[in-house]
């Protein structure tokens, strides 16, 4: 009886065998035949999606584990979708309609004087300025031309002075329905993060974030202190630029003089322009010491904002609202409202996301005791 059942095993293995090339084969042949893709199965885990057609209209990735986007392709999809958030700023043209210059006259839209980004889709335009157009710099004189090819003239011009990169704001008239990109959070950055250095519509630097830094050694909490440093020397080219993500999310102004200042820095500023209200940047009135970045002989504290006094600046500024609300030098302010002061969140930065007038419970360290005390953000004029 066993000799007869072993006598069919062949039979069985070679049905199972012809079986299963049988529907190899018809995938294959559906694969080319009806669908058109004329890829290997089997012998790849890789994807290659410049490959796929109009066919395989469907992608579904269950497990992406390994997904490779070439490098160059993604660069110009955020240089693509930058474009509609970025304009020109030319010497205006004074023509007459109708007469023999304005048959002549042009506009080459690839060599702005400088690029402004638009920052509410109403009409609001941020733009570092070159050092030698600064001075002379006023609504009249200069259009703005987006991507689009549309022409707007400058109406308003905002008050706010001596903004670290030289930033100024500047609005285009009966402007809306603009592109708008956000602000890259602090809490998002980090080192060896891929950043594209935007001068103009046909200059770009491709570099990484290598440091971020602070400037001076005792800090205020309402400056802009942070700095970032990149992989790679930036070239005078470059000064005046604007630094994104891949993702086209705004990351940092290139200055005038290379330094390089995180977008983060000047949220209360964008905020202003969103707001009926014109806010502008809420004020504690410290200057202290980053214990992330300082060693104390006193203090044995790893982290937290150190009140301390430096070359011609108390600690706490007499009548200010830190000073009104009972901090004191050798404080060390470690907490805002629920963000612990550490190497990712430093005091300024965090105060910088605060509007004027709003009320902050703060934890603080004082002769080895925590307190808490509550305090309301003035306004910095």
């Amino acid at each position: 009886m066993s000799t007869n059942k072993n006598r069919f095993l062949p039979f069985v293995a070679i049905a199972v065998l012809c079986g299963l090339a049988a529907g190899v084969l018809g995938e294959i042949i559906t694969r080319v035949y009806f669908l058109k893709d004329f890829s290997v199965p089997y012998f790849s885990n890789e994807v290659n999606l410049n490959e796929l057609n109009s066919n395989q209209s469907n992608l579904i990735i269950r497990d992406a584990k390994k997904v490779v986007v070439n490098q160059d392709i993604k660069i110009e999809e955020t240089i693509n979708s930058l474009r509609p958030s970025l304009v020109g700023i030319f010497k205006e043209i004074p023509v007459k309609a109708g007469s023999e210059a304005e048959k002549n006259e042009f506009y080459k839209l690839d060599q702005p004087l400088f690029v402004g980004l638009i920052i509410t889709s109403d009409g609001w335009v941020a733009a570092s300025i070159p050092v030698g157009i600064k001075k002379n710099f006023s609504a009249k004189g200069y259009v703005i031309i987006t991507s689009d090819r549309k022409i707007y003239t400058i109406d308003k011009i905002s008050d706010f002075k001596n903004l670290p990169g030289d930033l100024i704001f500047f609005h285009l008239a009966n402007a809306n329905n603009l592109t708008v990109k956000k602000n890259l959070a602090r809490k998002d950055l980090s080192l060896g993060q891929t950043v594209l250095v935007v001068n103009d519509f046909n200059n770009v630097f491709l570099s990484s974030i290598s440091s971020l830094q602070k400037t001076p050694v005792v800090l205020n909490s309402d400056s802009l202190n942070s700095r970032l440093t990149l992989a790679g020397d930036i070239s005078n080219d470059f000064k005046n630029s604007f630094v994104f993500n891949l993702a086209g999310d705004l990351v940092a102004l290139v200055g005038a003089d290379q330094s390089i200042i995180p977008a983060f820095s000047y949220n209360p500023y964008w905020q202003s322009f969103l707001k009926k209200e014109n806010n502008v940047q809420p004020y504690l009135g410290v200057n202290y010491l980053d214990l992330s970045s300082t060693k104390s002989f006193s203090l044995s504290l790893e982290k937290g904002a150190w009140l301390h006094q430096g070359e011609d600046v108390p600690a706490v500024i007499k009548n200010s609202p830190a000073q009104l609300a009972g901090l004191k030098e050798g404080d060390v302010i470690t907490w805002v409202n629920n963000q612990e002061i550490n190497s990712n969140n430093d005091l300024a930065d965090l105060i910088a996301t605060y509007n004027p007038g709003d009320t902050l419970t703060l934890a603080f360290i004082r002769d080895g005791l925590e307190k808490t005390i509550t305090v309301k953000l003035g306004e910095l004029k």
